[in-house]
């Protein structure tokens, strides 16, 4: 019993065209596909965390301090300049979102490999890819 996110997963267009373009290549090349695959999750990984905090912690921490120090002066600019506290927001909002999709995709590649890597037989890992951060 269970749920099986694999059967959807091999049967998505993407994951059957990287099956197609990845059919003819050695054990070898591919292994180096997988490995720099891995490598990019990994520094999304890596970035993602760098944005979040510099997207989202520094611009509250900023703001909370605001609204300490001058509480009503910060509401009375915000009142003032709406589209520009909004423009703010969505931009503090958006650049996270933006790098979380791409961390996403990178990880979905990753499993796209490991499937392709499953379904050949081979091994499951090469060294560089079971290193940890």
């Amino acid at each position: 019993m269970g749920v099986d996110f694999i059967s959807g997963f091999r049967r998505n267009r993407s994951t059957g065209q990287a099956f197609e373009l990845l059919a003819g290549v050695d054990d070898r090349t591919f292994d180096a596909v997988s490995a720099l695959a891995n490598l990019n999750a990994r520094r999304q990984d890596q970035m993602l965390r760098a944005v979040i905090i510099a997207y989202l912690t520094i611009p509250v921490s900023i703001i909370a301090i605001l609204a300490e120090v001058a509480g009503d002066s910060l509401l009375s600019f915000v009142r003032e300049n709406w589209e520009t506290s909004i423009q703010f927001g969505v931009a503090v909002t958006f650049g996270p979102l933006a790098y979380y999709l791409s961390h996403w995709r990178s990880r979905q590649i990753v499993s796209v490999l490991d499937l392709i890597r499953i379904e050949r037989g081979q091994s499951p890992y090469t060294a560089l890819e079971l290193r940890s951060e």
